[in-house]
């Protein structure tokens, strides 16, 4: 598999899977029937970084694995209950998905110098 081949996959799985992070985001928290403070304090974190995503910055991907992991523990403990909600688990394999796809696009850059 050549470099830009996997360049162009994590390219698309990173860009993919952090749009559909921030629907499930969205679609759990309307389910819920969260305030709007609610909405601001889980989708502004993700939302910071989306600059950097569509100027395709390896120094906003690595800042933005630190921020998916705060993602990961809150949705780990959300599973913790006796029957977890199809979009928890939904929101856990985009956050796993988001986070591997992204630091291994931002490892291959760095380590090519693209």
């Amino acid at each position: 598999m050549t470099t830009e081949l996997k360049l162009s996959i994590s390219r698309l799985l990173t860009r993919s899977s952090y749009a559909l992070l921030l629907v499930i985001l969205t679609l759990n928290l309307w389910t819920k029937n969260a305030p709007w403070v609610i909405f601001l304090v889980y989708l502004v974190p993700l939302l910071i970084f989306l600059p950097g995503i569509i100027a395709d910055t390896v120094r906003n991907l690595i800042w933005m694995g630190f921020a998916l992991l705060m993602y990961f523990v809150i949705v780990v403990y959300k599973l913790s209950v006796p029957e977890p909600q199809a979009l928890d688990i939904a929101e856990l394999v985009l956050t796993t998905v988001l986070f591997s796809a992204s630091m291994f696009y931002a490892r291959i850059r760095q380590t090519n110098n693209l």
